[in-house]
C-alpha cells in the first residue's frame, strides 16, 4: 500500500501489532544485508513519518531502508496529497516546505529548495552539494520550488524570468546556506541588457535580498536597465538596484555629393551649312528619376523662312513655379543685320530642402525606450536647364564661286547645359541611452525596501549634415560664322543652374535618467528611495545650417516618470 506522505490517524489505528523479538532482530539483519546503494525506500503503514533523530532508530525497526530516494515517483512519503509530490524532480511543493526559509532554516534543504551559487563547479545540478552556477539556470529548473541564492560571488549574467518563481538571496553558502537580514546576492548584469527581466509567464514571482547591478551600454545609444518588467504582478523586496550610463546616440549619416549636371555637347550647324539645327543641350537624369535639361538652341535663320530670321532657342527645364527674373529662358535669335542674337539665360537653382524635424517621443517597451531620433531632412530639388542660346541671321554671305555670294542659313545657337541634381538630405541623429533603475510596462509591480541609483545617460546624436546641390552644366557655343560681311556666330546657351542643398536631419533626443519608468500612470507614487536621480542626456545639434528648432530635445530625470503620460509620476 502507497502512502499519501502523511500517515492518517486511521491508518496508524488499523496497522497489525509491532513485530517481537527476533522478528524485530530479523528485520534489522536483513536491512543491515540490502546492498548500500541509492534505491527505492517502503514506508510501512504502521509507521509515523519520523522526525530526523529518530532515523536511525526506524532503520533498525524495519520501517525505513539504509538506502533511500527523495522522488515522489521513487518513494510515497515525498508526495503530496495529490499523489503528485514535493522532493527532487516535481512540479508541486512540499507541504512541509511551506515555511519562509528566511525564518525557518528546515526548509533549506534540497526537497525544498533549489539552490544557486556564483562561480560554482559547472554541471551543477541545484542541490546543496552542487548547486547551479547560473541563477537563470536555478530559475529554469525550479519546477515550484523556490530558488535559494548563495551571496558570496556575483551572478555575471542578465537574469530573464519567465515563471512565478520566488527567488531569496541573502544565503551564506559557506556557513551551511545561513540567512542574513543584512546580505545580499548580486546580479552583474550583461551589457546593454536589463540586468534583470521578469516577463509575462513571470506574474506572482518574488525577488528578495538582491543587489542588482546594470552594466554601462557599449553600443552607441545603448540603454542601462537594472529590472525590466511586464505588465503583471509581480513583488521587489529589499533590493538595491544600480542603473549604469547610458551611450550617445550615434550621429546622423552625412549625404554624399549630388550629381552634376551635363554640359552641353558642341554639336550645332554653322553659318552656311545644311541641314540647319539648333545646339544640342545638355540632359541629366537625377537618380530620383527626375530630369534637368538645357534648351535646345536656336535655328540659324533659313532665306526661305520667316523672312531669314534667327530662331529663339528653347527654355531650360524645369522651369521654376515663380521666375520674375528669366531665368533659364532661350536667347532671342537675331532678327535684323544690324542687331545680335541673345545668349541663353543660367538656370535658376534649384530650391534647397529642409531640415528634419528634432528627435522627442519615447515609447517604452520592455526592452527600454524606443523612439526619440531626429528626423531625415529632404533632399533639394534639380537645378533649371540653361536656355538655348538664340541663332543668326541667314544672309548674302554663303561662297557660290567666282566671287560671288548667294543667301544662305545663318548660325545656329548653342544648346543650354542641365542644372544640378538636388543635394541628398542628412538623416537624423539617435537618441541617446538611458539610465533607468527600474522599467515597468504595467502598474501592479509591489516594491517593498527598494533602493534605485541611476547613473548618466547619453546625448543625443548630433543631425547629418545634407549634401551641396549638384553643378549645372556649361552650355555650349553658337555656331561659327563665315569671314564675310553680316554673318555673325550663333548665340551660346546657357549655364544649368545648381541643385538645390540637401536639408540636414534632426538632432536626437537625449536619453532618459529615471529611478523607475511606468509605461502607463500608476495610481501613486512608488514606494522606492532613489539614492541619486542621475544626470539626463543633451538633444543633439541639427545638421549643418539647419535651425535651432531641429536640435533634439534633452531627455528627463527624475525619481519617476509617465511614459503614457508623458510627465512625472503622481507624489505621495
Amino acid at each position: 500500500m502507497k502512502s499519501t506522505g502523511r500517515t492518517s490517524s486511521n491508518a496508524v489505528d488499523n496497522a497489525p501489532p509491532p513485530r517481537s523479538g527476533g522478528a524485530l532482530d530479523e528485520g534489522a539483519a536483513q536491512a543491515r544485508r540490502a546492498p548500500q546503494r541509492r534505491r527505492v525506500g517502503i514506508l510501512f503503514t504502521s509507521c509515523m513519518v519520523p522526525a530526523a533523530s529518530a532515523v536511525a532508530a526506524l532503520h533498525l525497526a524495519g520501517c525505513w531502508p539504509l538506502s533511500y530516494s527523495e522522488r515522489c515517483e521513487d518513494d510515497t512519503r515525498y508526495c503530496t496529497p495529490d499523489g503528485t509530490g514535493g522532493g527532487g524532480g516535481t512540479t508541486q511543493p512540499d507541504p512541509t516546505c511551506e515555511a519562509d526559509p528566511t525564518l525557518d532554516p528546515s526548509t533549506v534543504r534540497d526537497r525544498c529548495a533549489v539552490f544557486a551559487r556564483a562561480g560554482a563547479a559547472a554541471g551543477g545540478d541545484g542541490t546543496k552539494a552542487r548547486p547551479y552556477a547560473s541563477l537563470s539556470e536555478a530559475v529554469e529548473s525550479a519546477k515550484g520550488k523556490r530558488v535559494l541564492a548563495c551571496s558570496v560571488g556575483a551572478f555575471e549574467e542578465s537574469v530573464t524570468v519567465a515563471v512565478a518563481a520566488e527567488v531569496i538571496g541573502g544565503f551564506d553558502c559557506t556557513a551551511d546556506w545561513t540567512w542574513s537580514a543584512e546580505a545580499q546576492s548580486t546580479i552583474e548584469g550583461d551589457a546593454n541588457k536589463a540586468a534583470l527581466t521578469l516577463t509575462k509567464g513571470a506574474s506572482g514571482a518574488k525577488l528578495r535580498s538582491f543587489k542588482i547591478v546594470a552594466a554601462d551600454a557599449t553600443v552607441a545609444g545603448g540603454s542601462s536597465i537594472g529590472v525590466a518588467a511586464d505588465d503583471i504582478e509581480a513583488e521587489l523586496s529589499s533590493v538595491a538596484v544600480i542603473a549604469g550610463n547610458g551611450m550617445d546616440g550615434a550621429k546622423g549619416e552625412t549625404a554624399t555629393a549630388a550629381q552634376d549636371g551635363a554640359s552641353a555637347p558642341n554639336d550645332v550647324s554653322s553659318a552656311c551649312v545644311t541641314p540647319v539645327y539648333g545646339g544640342l543641350p545638355g540632359v541629366t537624369t537625377c537618380e530620383d528619376g527626375e530630369a534637368t535639361s538645357g534648351g535646345v538652341g536656336g535655328l540659324g535663320g533659313k532665306p526661305e523662312t520667316d523672312g531669314g530670321n534667327g530662331q529663339k532657342g528653347q527654355d531650360g527645364t524645369p522651369l521654376p513655379a515663380e521666375n520674375p527674373d528669366g531665368s533659364g529662358l532661350g536667347g532671342a535669335g537675331q532678327l535684323v543685320s544690324q542687331a545680335s542674337c541673345a545668349r541663353g539665360e543660367d538656370g535658376a537653382l534649384g530650391p534647397h530642402g529642409n531640415p528634419g524635424d528634432r528627435g522627442v517621443d519615447t515609447a517604452l517597451t520592455l526592452a527600454g525606450p524606443t523612439g526619440g531620433h531626429g528626423l531625415r531632412g529632404t533632399s533639394g530639388a534639380r537645378g533649371q536647364g540653361g536656355g538655348g542660346g538664340g541663332g543668326a541671321r541667314a544672309g548674302e554671305f554663303c561662297a557660290a564661286g567666282g566671287g560671288n555670294y548667294d543667301d544662305g542659313p545663318g548660325a545656329s545657337g548653342g544648346g543650354g547645359g542641365a542644372g544640378g541634381c538636388g543635394g541628398k538630405a542628412g538623416t537624423g541623429g539617435k537618441a541617446g541611452g538611458s539610465s533607468i533603475g527600474i522599467l515597468s510596462l504595467g502598474t501592479k509591480l509591489v516594491l517593498t525596501d527598494v533602493t534605485v541609483t541611476v547613473g548618466k545617460a547619453g546625448n543625443g546624436g548630433m543631425g547629418g549634415d545634407g549634401s551641396p546641390g549638384g553643378l549645372g552644366g556649361m552650355g555650349a557655343n553658337g555656331g561659327a560664322r563665315v569671314s564675310v560681311s553680316g554673318s555673325i556666330q550663333g548665340c551660346a546657351g546657357g549655364k544649368g543652374g545648381a541643385g538645390g542643398d540637401g536639408g540636414p536631419g534632426g538632432g536626437g533626443r537625449g536619453g532618459h535618467a529615471l529611478g523607475i519608468a511606468y509605461a502607463a500612470t500608476p495610481s501613486q507614487a512608488p514606494a522606492l528611495s532613489v539614492v541619486g536621480e542621475g544626470t539626463a542626456g543633451n538633444g543633439g545639434a541639427v545638421g549643418l545650417g539647419g535651425p535651432a528648432e531641429s536640435n533634439g530635445a534633452a531627455g528627463v530625470s527624475g525619481a519617476c516618470w509617465d511614459f503614457g503620460a508623458n510627465a512625472s509620476c503622481p507624489q505621495q
